[in-house]
């Protein structure tokens, strides 16, 4: 599968180096993980795709959180608003197609469509972090400007009081993320 999103997991700069930082580590796990749904959602019969298309909505939106949360106002000082806010208006056009998918049960029409899309803006949006964003951060972790291995941990700890959430209540419950009008604002 040379075509596939996931074949990119073991190139530069996806492959997730010796050296990364424990925030970016991370981040790239789950953006393999990521790659991996999406193409296992284009070979996938209907019944899998309804599972799969659960999955990927529940990670992506807790690693949307993790994201507005933790990541971008910790950068934001350091890459500037511009890369930030791009972020933001990324995950707001994801967010806005998981709302869609979670309204449907996998038997209509567009409802592989709207994953597939959900797939190439996801796909796009990480690509870009992972040779972006990953390797400013990266930079300025290695001049002193930010603690990337602290931050990870804390991106890593609400990660998994929010799936804590999702287990116990089938949603993530209170988040802090981004608000659709932030950018605007800013």
């Amino acid at each position: 599968m040379s075509d596939s999103y996931a074949s990119r997991n073991k190139q530069p700069p996806h492959k997730i180096a010796s050296d990364d930082p424990v925030a970016i580590a991370l981040l790239k796990e789950e953006h393999h993980a990521f790659r991996a749904l999406f193409d296992e959602a284009e070979e996938a019969n209907p019944e899998r795709l309804v599972q799969i298309a659960r999955e990927i909505c529940m990670r992506l939106t807790v690693h949307m959180a993790i994201e507005e949360e933790i990541l971008y106002p910790a950068l934001r000082p350091l890459l500037g608003d511009d890369e930030v806010n791009e972020g933001i208006v990324e995950h707001q056009s994801g967010k806005r197609i998981i709302a869609e998918l979670e309204q449907l049960n996998g038997d209509e029409p567009l409802f592989a469509s709207k994953i597939h899309v959900l797939g190439e803006e996801t796909i796009h949006h990480i690509d870009e972090e992972d040779e972006d964003m990953f390797a400013d951060a990266r930079e300025a972790h290695k001049k002193g400007e930010i603690d990337l291995d602290a931050l990870g941990e804390t991106l890593r700890a609400r990660q998994a009081e929010l799936y804590d959430q999702i287990i116990s209540t089938g949603e993530t419950g209170r988040t802090h993320e981004a608000q659709p009008d932030e950018v605007a604002r800013t």
